[in-house]
């Protein structure tokens, strides 16, 4: 029985890749960027563990990658307070370190392709992810004719308007720091429980076992991630184009100088954040430590997410039907997908103005028995749903739906 489950895997992960290497054209859509950092506490344990295992988790896939080369800043030293008062003193923070960094200006820069020497920027990832044709190429001239600047604002407002920074703080789950993130104690003690050899207890624990390594104890942390946005509007995104623009065939060192001395145009807005524990991980898969260390580190990223995505519309992604019949997409319990979950299906249009729509043509939820578990090493643990290959759904209500429309989770 066991090598039957082993093949299963094996038959699944191939007809996994063999799907989304079927699927280029599905994956063309507007999504949403993402850069992702973490905080570092040199004083906690297991501090460079988990700054490695973060350094070699990818931008989930349902997200642009927008990181730029800073991905790990020290955390903010805090004295003790009440978890209210730690996530508005650790949001005042950490927004004046994305600012002191010019996080903001730094993000635009990429989007644009910047020179830092010369100031001269293009508009090839702009295209590249909103799918564009050559009609904004030239700022100059796309701003001259309704269609072009239709198309400056539908990239403005689909694109720059929806770039995020995820600021990670991971920390090993010690008594410590259960108490002061989640407040509980109750929480506290569980873990703290969880972490006793038979017949010992809590002080025993701590006084014999200066580091509990991963082999015999397991690994847990704690993951409070502060969501941050791009601010970008008509107001900002005109004065960038007709203060601060400037191509190959067009360079101006008064305007380079005005982008590279701006201290208040680029700004990010403060979305909210979420906390998560990762609980028991099994080890499916993990032959090191490291393995334990990222895939810990990489599932508690991803419910974090999760419960971002519920907590605020905005950061919700889309995902691309990839067939009607049966009726499925390539999303699953990575993304939150539950029994309870539903989805409208959204018609994506581009009116005469060249700005992009999305009309609502139904409403679907996953059939029973049918979730996906993407979740990172999954087919490792041989749970429930690691070997299909994506979520299957059923229609709840709505009129006709073909491949390539695009499904969004609602409340």
């Amino acid at each position: 029985m066991k090598y039957i489950r082993i093949l299963l895997v094996l038959v699944a992960a191939a007809v996994t890749h063999t799907a989304m290497a079927q699927q280029p054209e599905l994956e063309k859509y507007h999504r949403s960027s993402l850069y992702s950092l973490m905080l570092k506490h040199p004083e906690k344990e297991f501090c460079n563990e988990i700054i490695d295992a973060f350094r070699s988790i990818p931008v989930p896939e349902k997200y642009n990658n927008h990181n730029l080369k800073l991905t790990v800043f020290p955390s903010p030293v805090m004295k003790k307070l009440t978890k209210e008062e730690l996530e508005g003193a650790y949001k005042d923070a950490i927004t004046q370190v994305l600012d002191r960094n010019k996080i903001a200006r730094r993000m635009v820069e990429k989007w644009f392709d910047r020179d830092a020497k010369t100031g001269a920027m293009d508009m090839n990832l702009v295209m590249e992810r909103g799918l564009y044709d050559a009609a904004i190429q030239d700022v100059k001239k796309a701003r001259q004719s309704a269609r072009g600047t239709a198309i400056l604002a539908d990239a403005g407002e689909e694109l720059l308007n929806h770039t995020y920074v995820l600021v990670n703080d991971i920390r090993y789950a010690d008594k410590e720091v259960s108490k002061s993130i989640v407040g509980g104690a109750l929480l506290a003690v569980d873990l703290m429980a969880s972490f006793v050899p038979l017949g010992g207890s809590v002080r025993d624990m701590v006084q014999s076992t200066a580091r509990i390594t991963a082999n015999v104890a397991g690994f847990k942390v704690l993951v409070t991630s502060y969501l941050y946005k791009l601010e970008w509007n008509d107001e900002i995104a005109n004065t960038f184009y007709t203060t601060m623009w400037m191509d190959e065939a067009s360079t101006d060192a008064a305007a380079k100088k005005l982008f590279d001395n701006d201290q208040s145009l680029f700004r990010l807005k403060y979305i909210g954040s979420s906390t998560v524990f990762s609980g028991k991980t099994a080890l499916g898969g993990v032959k090191s430590e490291k393995d334990m260390f990222v895939k810990v580190c990489t599932r508690a990223i991803d419910r974090s997410i999760v419960e971002l995505q519920k907590n605020f519309d905005e950061f919700k992604v889309f995902t691309p039907l990839v067939s009607t019949e049966p009726l499925y997409a390539y999303v699953g319990m990575k993304e939150g997908v539950s029994p309870d979950s539903r989805y409208e299906v959204l018609e994506r249009r581009i009116n005469e103005e060249g700005r992009t729509e999305y009309k609502r043509i139904g409403i679907i939820k996953p059939a029973e028995g049918e979730i996906w578990d993407n979740r990172y090493m999954a087919a490792d643990d041989l749970l429930e749903g690691s070997n299909l290959t994506y979520t299957t759904f059923q229609k709840v209500s709505g009129g006709q739906f073909y491949p390539g429309m695009l499904i969004r989770e609602i409340k």
